[in-house]
């Protein structure tokens, strides 16, 4: 899914680098103003984690590779904010360091491996949610929770694999067919989707059941005010009850 240099024109890079930056830098302002209303660590964590996954590539056959996206699970944790800069950061490490994607396409990868599925599973999670909070609360509701944040995650993966392909529509060389790489990455992604919604709710349930409130996609209850208690009364001659 990491298209490397010559694969797409130019004109196709540069336009993507654009939409790519401007959301990215969307994106860093409202997740500096959510870590600064509720600092952690969980952007390093999820960073590293997508990082490893997607490091385990499946080849598809003409320079590119079919992986695990990791952001969807990434969103759930911290946010799509937050998520798209982790996002961008492994996208930079990964061309630079791992010389996985090109650097021409940076923009492409961002879109592609960031932006699209953050939204994607971000939207259908909260679009969920509702259907979640219906489950009576415990067991049930985790697991409600964890399914469908597994869902969201896999058709986020199956989303970035159509935008990547897009990608390739518009503006891919003739060095590989339109059909050949729709076919590729598609089949691919058909089957790590299903692998990244199951892992993807097997950590959402683990950490709902530990640490819920590490969870930015489930709200969290509102603090119950408590009121002071109000003074005595004064007896006659002064003296308080």
């Amino acid at each position: 899914m990491h298209i490397p240099d010559g694969w797409v024109d130019l004109p196709t890079s540069a336009a993507a680098a654009v939409v790519a930056v401007a959301g990215t830098a969307v994106a860093a302002r409202r997740g500096a103003a959510a870590l600064r209303d509720r600092a952690t660590t969980m952007p390093a964590v999820v960073a590293a984690y997508v990082l490893v996954a997607q490091l385990l590539v499946l080849p598809v056959g003409f320079g590119t590779s079919a992986h695990l996206v990791g952001t969807g699970l990434a969103a759930l944790l911290v946010g799509p904010s937050v998520a798209i800069v982790c996002i961008a950061v492994v996208v930079v490490t990964q061309a630079l360091v791992l010389a996985d994607g090109g650097v021409t396409t940076f923009g492409l990868n961002l879109i592609n491996d960031g932006l699209i599925p953050a939204l994607v599973a971000w939207g259908l999670f909260v679009a969920a949610r509702p259907l979640v909070r219906r489950a009576p609360e415990g067991r049930l509701r985790r697991r409600a929770a964890a399914a469908a944040g597994g869902v969201a995650a896999g058709v986020g993966s199956l989303a970035a694999a159509a935008a990547a392909t897009l990608a390739f529509a518009v503006g891919g060389t003739d060095a590989v067919p339109t059909s050949v790489v729709a076919a590729s990455i598609g089949g691919a992604h058909a089957v790590l989707a299903v692998v990244e919604a199951g892992l993807t709710a097997a950590i959402l349930a683990a950490v709902l059941r530990l640490r819920p409130d590490l969870v930015r996609a489930m709200p969290r209850p509102a603090p119950v005010a408590v009121r002071a208690p109000e003074p005595a009364a004064a007896a006659p001659g002064g003296v308080r009850r």
